[in-house]
């Protein structure tokens, strides 16, 4: 008896737990009409390259980028350090923002978009 109520108590909280995390992600997105100066901004041009996140952004981009192109790292390693970039910025109070239709900015929930925007950093040349 004990144990199957025990096991109705462990699907009774993962069920309210997914209920709790499907309604954090069906909540309405809130626009941001400026960005701090430790948000990195998604997108091309003088804009984003000139705000003051997305340099902080590429200066922690540089402290790791060595390993990140070293022939010897493996593709599981690029992977952790970009991961650790998406972490660090966040630890700073930093998030990752885009653009939307309406002209204000939006945090980027996707955590594979913000590691895809960290792996680019990594890659370039341009900011070395």
């Amino acid at each position: 008896n004990k144990d199957k109520m025990q096991k109705s108590t462990t699907v009774s909280r993962s069920q309210y737990q997914h209920a709790k995390n499907s309604s954090e992600a069906d909540a309405p997105a809130v626009g941001i009409e400026r960005p701090n100066d430790l948000d990195v901004l998604r997108g091309r041009g003088g804009l984003t390259n000139r705000h003051v996140g997305n340099m902080r952004f590429r200066d922690e981009a540089r402290k790791l980028r060595v390993a990140y192109r070293d022939q010897a790292t493996s593709r599981r390693e690029k992977y952790l350090l970009s991961k650790e970039l998406v972490k660090r910025v966040r630890e700073y109070g930093g998030r990752f923002l885009e653009m939307g239709a309406d002209g204000l900015w939006y945090e980027m929930k996707c955590e594979s978009a913000c590691r895809k925007k960290a792996s680019q950093v990594l890659r370039e040349e341009k900011w070395t």
